[in-house]
C-alpha cells in the first residue's frame, strides 16, 4: 500500500458524462439552507446547551431533501426530507 498515493480526481469528461440528480417532484435544481439542532447540556462536552448548525440541499421546487442524497447516519429530521 502506497500512503503517499493521492485518489483519482474528478475531471471534466467525468462531470460531463454524469447523469443530473432529480428530485422526486421533478426538480433539478437544489439550493443550500441551514437547520439548527440544539445538543442537551448532559451530552454537550462544555455541559451547556450548545446549537449545531447543519447544512443541507433541498430541492428548489418542492423545498425538501431528494431520496437520492445520503443521509446515512439519519441526522436530518424525516420533516425535511421527500416522503
Amino acid at each position: 500500500m502506497n500512503l503517499g498515493q493521492q485518489p483519482p480526481r474528478i475531471n471534466q469528461d467525468m462531470i460531463k458524462n454524469a447523469t443530473l440528480v432529480e428530485c422526486e417532484c421533478g426538480g433539478k435544481l437544489f439550493v443550500e439552507k441551514m437547520i439548527l439542532k440544539k445538543i442537551s447540556p448532559i451530552l454537550s462536552p462544555t455541559g451547556k446547551e450548545e446549537l449545531f448548525p447543519m447544512n443541507i440541499l433541498v430541492c428548489e421546487k418542492c423545498g425538501l431533501m431528494p431520496k437520492s442524497i445520503p443521509d446515512p447516519d439519519n441526522l436530518i429530521p424525516a420533516e425535511f426530507k421527500t416522503k
